[in-house]
C-alpha cells in the first residue's frame, strides 16, 4: 500500500495559482484572434461599392504580442462568403499557433507579429470578377511568409466558379496547360534558378489542385511560397496570355468575357473645396477628430450626417484597399469639407517592411484617393502608429507629415458609445488629436455627445492640417497632438 504524501499548505496553494495562471492563458490565446462584434447591428448600406455585389470591410486587431489587419470581403451569398471566409480563418489559426510556439521569442526580443490578408478585386465582365487574396505572416524577426488563394465569382449566378466552370479539360488539355506553365516558369530568370523540377511536377499533376484565376488578358497559376522552389523566390505567380489558353476555356464563359466590361462612374472633375481657410486664434480650444480605417458604407455617412449638424470639421486617414470600393463615398467626405489623409493601401506594418514595400503601401493608396478625390493626400498616419526610420525617410520623402494622436478613444475595444465617450472626454484637451474609427457603428453611436460636450466646453473641432499650421509645423513629424 503506498503512502499518500501531504504537501505543506504553502506548496498547495502555490500549484492551484499556477493552475488558475495556466487556465486563464489558455482562455486568452483561444481568444486571441477573436475581434468582438457585439452591439454593432447590421445596417442599411448608404454607398453601393462600384464592384456591384461585392463589399468589404477592413477589420484590425492590436495586441502586445501581434498586429493583425484583414481585408473582410462579403457578398449577399452565403456560401461564396463562406469558402472565403473558410481560407481567411484558416490563415487565421496558422498565425495564432506560430504565436503560440514563438511567444517566449517575441516577448525576449520585443517583437510583435503580424498578419496581414489583402485582397485585389479584378472585373472581368459584368459582375463578374476574381479576387486575389495575399495573406502575409511574420512571427519573428526573420523574413515572412506569404500565401495566395484566389476566387472567381460570377454574381449574375451567385456562384463561385469552379475549374469546370471555366475550362474544358480533357487529358490532351491538361498537359498543354500544364507545358504553358512549365515554359513560363523556366523563362522567368528570377524564378528558375530556384525551381525544384520534382515538386513543379507534383503540383502541377493534379487539376484539381490548381490555384487559379483569371483576368481579360491572363490566366493566372499561383505557388504558394517553398511550394515549388526555395524561399528566395519567394510566392510564385504565372501569368498566361489568354489568347493561349482560349483554347481551353468553356464556351460559355468565353461568351461572357466577350461582353463589354462597363466602366467605373467617371468622377467629376475638381472643384473649389469647401475647407475653411481662415486662420485659427492662438488663443483658442481647438481639437482635431480623426477617423481611420474607412470609409466604410454604413458607418461614414451617419459620421458625415453627424459632423455637418454641429458644423464640424474633421481629418479621415483613409485605406486604399476601401477607397477602391467605395470613392463614392471618399468624394463625399471631400466635399463635405473634410480633410483626407492617406492610411496605407493594406493597413499593413510598415515597420516589419522593406523600403520598397512600404513606398508601394503609401504610394499605392494615395494614388487611389486622388483619383477618387481629385486631391493627393497631405498627411500620413501609419497603421498602429508602427514607424521606424524608413517610415520616416520614405514619407519624408513623398511630403506626407506622420500624424499620431493623443486620445485614443479605445472604441475598437470597447464598441460601446458610453465607453468611447468618457474615454475622449477624460483624456481630451486643447490641441488633442482624438484616434476615432469610421467602421464601428458604436463610434457613430457616441459622436452626436462628444460634440456637444466639447462645444459646451467651448472647443471647436478643425483639421489636423489647421493644427499643424496654428504650430508652424512643416517637418515630416511624426505629430502626436497636445
Amino acid at each position: 500500500m503506498m503512502r499518500r504524501i501531504k504537501l505543506p499548505g504553502w506548496i498547495v496553494i502555490i500549484l492551484l495559482l499556477v493552475g488558475i495562471i495556466f487556465g486563464i492563458n489558455q482562455v486568452l490565446a483561444k481568444a486571441w484572434m477573436e475581434t468582438p462584434e457585439t452591439n454593432e447591428p447590421n445596417e442599411k448600406i448608404e454607398d453601393s461599392s462600384v464592384y456591384p455585389g461585392l463589399n468589404i470591410k477592413t477589420k484590425t486587431k492590436e495586441t502586445d504580442l501581434y498586429t493583425l489587419s484583414v481585408s473582410q470581403l462579403y457578398t449577399d451569398n452565403e456560401q461564396i462568403n463562406k469558402s472565403i471566409n473558410e481560407w481567411v480563418d484558416k490563415q487565421k489559426k496558422e498565425f495564432t499557433s506560430s504565436i503560440k510556439e514563438s511567444q517566449n521569442m517575441l516577448e525576449k526580443n520585443d517583437f510583435r507579429a503580424h498578419l496581414n490578408i489583402q485582397v485585389e478585386t479584378k472585373k472581368i465582365a459584368d459582375k463578374l470578377y476574381t479576387l486575389e487574396f495575399q495573406s502575409y505572416q511574420i512571427t519573428s524577426g526573420a523574413n515572412g511568409m506569404t500565401k495566395m488563394k484566389s476566387f472567381v465569382i460570377d454574381m449574375n449566378q451567385n456562384k463561385q466558379l469552379q475549374l469546370e466552370d471555366v475550362f474544358q479539360l480533357d487529358e490532351e488539355a491538361t498537359e498543354d496547360i500544364q507545358r504553358l506553365v512549365m515554359e513560363e516558369l523556366y523563362s522567368n530568370q528570377k524564378v528558375s534558378p530556384y525551381l525544384f523540377d520534382d515538386m513543379v511536377k507534383k503540383s502541377l499533376k493534379d487539376s484539381d489542385e490548381w490555384k487559379w484565376s483569371v483576368s481579360r488578358d491572363n490566366v493566372i497559376f499561383y505557388f504558394d511560397e517553398y511550394e515549388i522552389a526555395a524561399g528566395a523566390a519567394g510566392s510564385i505567380k504565372v501569368e498566361i496570355p489568354m489568347k493561349k489558353m482560349k483554347p481551353y476555356l468553356n464556351e460559355k464563359f468565353t461568351e461572357q468575357m466577350d461582353v463589354k466590361i462597363p466602366e467605373n462612374e467617371k468622377h467629376k472633375e475638381d472643384e473649389q473645396h469647401s475647407e475653411n481657410k481662415a486662420k485659427l486664434d492662438p488663443d483658442g480650444k481647438y481639437v482635431a477628430l480623426t477617423f481611420d480605417d474607412g470609409p466604410h458604407p454604413e458607418v461614414t455617412p451617419r459620421i458625415l450626417d453627424t459632423l455637418k449638424k454641429h458644423d464640424a470639421k474633421a481629418t479621415f486617414f483613409m485605406l486604399g484597399s476601401q477607397v477602391e470600393y467605395y470613392p463614392s463615398l471618399a468624394n463625399k467626405v471631400d466635399e463635405a469639407g473634410h480633410e483626407i489623409g492617406d492610411h496605407t493601401m493594406n493597413h499593413q506594418d510598415l515597420s516589419v517592411l522593406g523600403l520598397d514595400q512600404i513606398q508601394e503601401e503609401m504610394q499605392q493608396s494615395s494614388n487611389i484617393i486622388e483619383k477618387a478625390t481629385g486631391r493627393t493626400p497631405a498627411l500620413l498616419r501609419p497603421p498602429y502608429g508602427a514607424s521606424n526610420g524608413d517610415v520616416e525617410q520614405i514619407a519624408s520623402d513623398l511630403g506626407h507629415p506622420l500624424v499620431m494622436w493623443s486620445v485614443d478613444s479605445l472604441d475598437w475595444k470597447s464598441r460601446n458609445a458610453e465607453a468611447v465617450y468618457e474615454k475622449v472626454m477624460s483624456t481630451v484637451a486643447s490641441g488633442s488629436i482624438v484616434l476615432l474609427h469610421d467602421i464601428h457603428p458604436s463610434t457613430a453611436d457616441a459622436l452626436p455627445q462628444i460634440l456637444t460636450s466639447l462645444e459646451e466646453q467651448g472647443y471647436q473641432m478643425v483639421t489636423v492640417s489647421q493644427l499643424l499650421e496654428l504650430w508652424d509645423e512643416t517637418g515630416v513629424g511624426p505629430y502626436y497632438g497636445k
